[in-house]
């Protein structure tokens, strides 16, 4: 009968990753490869945060943050190289309590890979979003991060959703997606709302609904489809999930939001290629703060706030005329939505979703 072993780090160090099986690394530090072969050198930057405005006066409207890049590389590396790893740090939380007094977003930063004689390989972070109190005018996301060093793909960040101010609005642009293995990370849905709402972040693929007409709340994109988008409906479907189902639910149709007893914690669908292993679909936009939704997709918009993105996904904006509000942090990589509050403070938007390394022995 065999005994389950739990290795340590140490082991794991000593024996190098299993063909087929990711190592993540999700803070900085370096790695010697213990083995002679190929390997695949998968980085993920960190998203920037969305930009927050609270005021009493005339109300404000937030862009969302943009998502980090992706790049990936796969190289022959001899036993004992170093691989020197640098994690991206996400944007940080804008919180605006005063009123008029708005706050820009932070961009993440970089997370790279770099050994002796190789090319860097560079994932770039998201920037940050802004805020906007000047009726009719528009203000832009903040935009995707960049990539270079990958001879697989360099994939860019998606950018945040624009807001565009109205009289005594109170709104945020979703966040931007984060590149992947798919491509460029898809867009945060702009707001224009001129009432309270939020736009939908995007997905590693497609863009978040965006929130028009008085009260409206896009959806979250998903990996299969756009979240949607309606003028004066308080509450729009997140995106299909990689199947085309409306569900948030994974391709292989488990729910991965970790969210009640009947889901397994969040994550990414295989660790076999994990960052290929991005299925899920999108959440609602909705009046209350929605679910989480799966691994790749974003999180719907809210009058109350946003949920907690997938993996890779931005999170959605947030807006309310009557109420505290805050746009939920960023999930590896996503950019985080931005937040504007009338009449109560503070409008506070969540973190961008840290950079993340993983690194594969594929022959």
């Amino acid at each position: 009968m065999s005994i389950p072993v739990t290795l340590t780090a140490a082991a794991v160090q000593a024996i190098g990753p299993r063909k087929g099986l990711a190592l993540f690394f999700p803070a900085t530090t370096t790695y010697t490869i213990p083995v002679s072969g190929w390997y695949r050198l998968s980085a993920l930057g960190a998203g920037g945060s969305g930009g927050a405005i609270f005021t009493t006066t005339t109300g404000g409207t937030a862009s969302g943050g943009g998502g980090g890049a992706f790049a990936e590389s796969e190289q022959f590396l001899v036993k004992d190289t170093i691989l020197t790893i640098t994690i991206g740090a996400g944007g940080a939380s804008a919180a605006s309590s005063i009123s008029a007094t708005g706050v820009a977003g932070a961009a993440g930063t970089a997370t790279t890979i770099v050994w002796p004689g190789a090319t860097t390989i560079y994932a770039g972070g998201g920037a940050g979003g802004t805020f906007n109190v000047t009726n009719a005018t528009t203000v832009a996301g903040g935009v995707g991060g960049i990539s270079s060093g990958g001879n697989v793909i360099n994939a860019s960040g998606g950018a945040g959703g624009n807001g565009t101010h109205t009289t005594n609005n109170a709104g945020g642009g979703g966040g931007g997606g984060a590149g992947s293995p798919y491509g460029t990370g898809g867009a945060g849905g702009a707001c224009s709302t001129t009432v309270a709402g939020g736009g939908g972040g995007g997905s590693i693929t497609f863009a978040g609904g965006a929130s028009s007409g008085t009260t409206s709340n896009g959806g979250g994109a998903g990996t299969g489809a756009v979240g949607a988008a309606a003028a004066s409906t308080a509450t729009n479907a997140g995106g299909a999930n990689r199947l085309a189902r409306a569900s948030v639910a994974s391709a292989d149709g488990f729910l991965r939001n970790g969210t009640s007893t009947s889901s397994i914690a969040q994550g990414f669908d295989s660790l076999t290629d994990p960052f290929r292993g991005l299925t899920g679909g999108g959440t609602a936009g909705s009046a209350t703060t929605s679910l989480i939704p799966g691994p790749g997709a974003g999180s719907g918009g809210g009058q109350a706030g946003s949920g907690i993105p997938g993996p890779l996904g931005g999170s959605g904006g947030g807006g309310a005329a009557a109420a505290t509000v805050a746009s939920a942090a960023g999930f590896f990589g996503g950019g985080s939505g931005g937040c504007g509050s009338s009449l109560t403070g503070p409008a506070t938007s969540g973190a961008g979703g840290a950079g993340l390394v993983a690194i594969e022995r594929i022959g």
